[in-house]
């Protein structure tokens, strides 16, 4: 388990809440755009953007992304851990360095729109750097395509912000997919903590990943003795699984309990597949989603 954290806007710039309030003059949307490049047919791309938070930073309280046309993999927007700022190629390695950059959201499905409870924001600082992930795969389709996503952040009045979202990215990098067969591929995550550090976590969101030979995703409670407690989330299909929302009912994680995750895999060729960001020729067995409350104002469990 990782966590990150920086002080409040209000602690780094001197101001009292009631002056950092007044600083946002209109609660307006932050749209970022992000291109996926020109898709021949056959290929696979990755691009990041440079972006920024706004010059008075924001606490969000509702994001959504749009990824139009066909073949998109998922768009991801990243802020950096305190300390890193090591900005990736504009045509991305396959995979981000998430030891370098925390996960605030992402979408692997045309439209997503996440409310989050009320009280309960995503903190922003001033000027912030923020970095969007788009990657797309044209597939069979002998076209050229070019998709323009979008990326909007809707903020709230930071005086009714009670308490700050952190986002959870369980990535099991030992699953292993072997040729003609049926697996399954299983690991789990105190994400509560251990010891004197153990909280009570409430899961606000939560969604599964993997590629094309995934076909099932189950999320299971694990209890602070270690047993399996009951499922948490569950998605079967070749497609992408689906994000669940939970802001209106949020899944308590008692203190010393954590969360056990597992992919299955259908696997028809002759090849093993291994982790990997490459869709076509590696696999995946992510969980992702989103708790409150945090220790710090900006923080992630990975």
């Amino acid at each position: 388990m990782r966590s990150s954290g920086l002080l409040a806007a209000t602690l780094v710039l001197g101001m009292s809440a009631t002056t950092f309030a007044t600083a946002v003059p209109k609660l307006k949307p932050m749209v970022l755009s992000a291109s996926s490049g020109k898709l021949h047919p056959g290929e696979e791309k990755l691009f990041c953007y440079h972006k920024k938070a706004p010059a008075h930073g924001m606490e969000i309280g509702r994001l959504k992304i749009t990824m139009p046309g066909t073949g998109g993999h998922h768009v991801i927007i990243a802020r950096p851990y305190p300390g890193t700022l090591e900005w990736p190629a504009h045509e991305c390695p396959l995979t981000l360095n998430f030891d370098a950059w925390e996960v605030i959201a992402q979408s692997q499905h045309p439209d997503f729109d996440w409310k989050l409870p009320p009280g309960v924001a995503v903190n922003l600082q001033p000027h912030q750097p923020l970095l969007i992930q788009t990657h797309y795969l044209s597939g069979s389709s002998k076209k050229t395509h070019k998709y323009l996503t979008k990326t909007e952040l809707f903020p709230v009045d930071p005086k009714t912000v009670t308490a700050h979202a952190g986002a959870l990215f369980l990535n099991d990098r030992s699953m292993v997919v072997p040729p003609h067969s049926e697996s399954t591929a299983t690991s789990r995550c105190m994400i509560t903590g251990d010891g004197d550090q153990t909280r009570e976590l409430k899961i606000i969101g939560i969604n599964g990943h993997y590629h094309f030979r995934g076909h099932q995703f189950d999320a299971y409670r694990v209890n602070a003795d270690g047993t399996r407690g009951e499922l948490l989330y569950e998605y079967k299909g070749f497609d992408q699984p689906a994000f669940e929302q939970h802001s209106d009912n949020p899944i308590v994680l008692h203190k010393g309990e954590g969360i056990e995750w597992q992919c299955t895999y259908k696997n028809d060729t002759d090849k093993t597949f291994t982790y990997g960001p490459n869709a076509a020729t590696q696999e995946h067995c992510i969980l992702w989603g989103q708790y409150y409350p945090t220790d710090s104002v900006q923080e992630a469990i990975t």
